[in-house]
C-alpha cells in the first residue's frame, strides 16, 4: 500500500481563509468604530469644556438680560456658541443658557448648559 502524504486540501485551505477573513473585517469595524466613537466623545468634551468656561464668565458679575452669539478663537473655531441670559421668575436672578454647535449642516450636533445667576 503507497504512503499517503499528509497536508491541507484545496478546500480546507479556502474555508480557512474565508474564516480568516471574516475575522479580519469584523476586527476592522470594531476598530473603526472605536476610532470614531473616541473622535465623538473628543468633541463633546471639548464642547462641554468651552461652554462651561462662556457660562462661568457669564455667571459673575451679575449678567444683565442678553442674547448673543459668535464663535470661539483658534484653535476652538470650529465651535459656535449662542448665550441666552433672561429674567428668571425672581428679579435678582437670571437664567443663562449657552448652547454650543459644531459639525457641518448635514449633521450638527450640539450641547446645551444652563444655570442661575443671583445677585
Amino acid at each position: 500500500m503507497p504512503e499517503r502524504k499528509r497536508g491541507f486540501t484545496l478546500i480546507e485551505v479556502l474555508v480557512a481563509l474565508a474564516i480568516l477573513s471574516g475575522t479580519l473585517v469584523l476586527a476592522y469595524q470594531v476598530m473603526s468604530g472605536a476610532i470614531a466613537a473616541e473622535e465623538r466623545s473628543e468633541r463633546w468634551t471639548a464642547a462641554a469644556f468651552l461652554g462651561e468656561s462662556l457660562l462661568r464668565e457669564n455667571l459673575s458679575p451679575f449678567p444683565g438680560i442678553v442674547e448673543k452669539e459668535g464663535k470661539f478663537p483658534p484653535p476652538d473655531d470650529e465651535y459656535s456658541w449662542k448665550l441666552i441670559v433672561k429674567q428668571a421668575l425672581h428679579s435678582d436672578a437670571r437664567e443663562v443658557h449657552v448652547i454650543v454647535k459644531w459639525g457641518g449642516e448635514d449633521h450638527e450636533e450640539t450641547v446645551a448648559l444652563a444655570s442661575v445667576a443671583v445677585k
